[in-house]
């Protein structure tokens, strides 16, 4: 089903029963596909108007919850898309002043747990919930002061610790079986070390950068080269690496599984 179609499937009428907030299951997400379609002329901007208005309903999340997906942080990300519509400046000051508050909550607590030599949750750092996904609004919105922080944070992030990559957590991979001893890397978009390795990157490639940046790439470039597979339809990496694969100095993963 291509863009046309599904928004056309989503345009008669605002349903108001979608989570307001959310751009991976709500009405947020929707009205980001409304408002890129009205910003290049392939849909109306009432259209876009009305579900901004039901996304916006609840206000906006500045809490534990906020994230690129979620809140001030996902509504920002919408807004931006039409930053220069007329009636669009409250709204967006309000969500910005939000993310603001969010990003350097989020970054205090971050940069305090490195201070303490703690293991990092992957909400702390990740695309979905964490910090790389919050770095990713601010790229949107040009707050380049704030990306900056969240780069140096993400720089910090990629350093050894305690013998193991800083990026090491003891979080649950959420498989159905137990999860192994010792914590584990992972190498996901959404929830492992490949995200922080794309924003770092991209913001690279737009001009960003801070002390240590190129490093923290080389770094993270470093350990997926030391655990790329071959393939018969080309190169594959573990999804994640544990402590015994560390030690056998291979994967228990035998093969590719999805493409995360």
């Amino acid at each position: 089903m291509n863009s046309a179609t599904e928004a056309r499937r989503l345009t008669d009428g605002v349903a108001w029963g979608w989570p307001a907030q959310s751009i991976s299951g709500g009405a947020a997400g929707i009205a980001l596909l409304h408002l890129e379609r009205a910003r290049t002329g392939a849909g109306p901007w009432e259209k876009a108007n009305a579900w901004l208005e039901a996304a916006a309903r609840e206000g906006a999340s500045t809490g534990t919850n906020a994230c690129l997906y979620y809140g001030a942080p996902a509504l920002a990300f919408v807004l931006h898309g039409g930053a220069d519509r007329p009636g669009y400046a409250q709204a967006l000051a309000t969500v910005d002043a939000g993310t603001r508050t969010v990003v350097r909550t989020r970054l205090d607590a971050a940069h305090r747990r490195i201070d303490a030599g703690d293991r990092p949750a992957l909400g702390e750092f990740d695309l979905i919930s964490g910090l790389t996904g919050l770095g990713v609004c601010q790229r949107r919105r040009g707050d380049l002061d704030l990306l900056r922080q969240v780069l140096t944070y993400l720089v910090r992030l990629t350093e050894p610790l305690h013998g193991l990559p800083g990026w090491w957590t003891l979080s649950s991979t959420g498989r159905t079986v137990g999860d192994p001893p010792g914590g584990h890397s992972n190498h996901g978009m959404a929830h492992g070390i490949t995200g922080p390795l794309a924003l770092l990157s991209l913001a690279m490639r737009d001009g960003i950068e801070v002390e240590g940046q190129a490093e923290a790439i080389h770094r993270l470039c470093a350990w997926l080269d030391r655990w790329e597979r071959p393939h018969e339809s080309g190169a594959w990496w573990p999804e994640i690496v544990t402590l015994t694969d560390m030690r056998r100095e291979r994967p228990a993963q035998a093969g590719p599984l999805r493409p995360s």
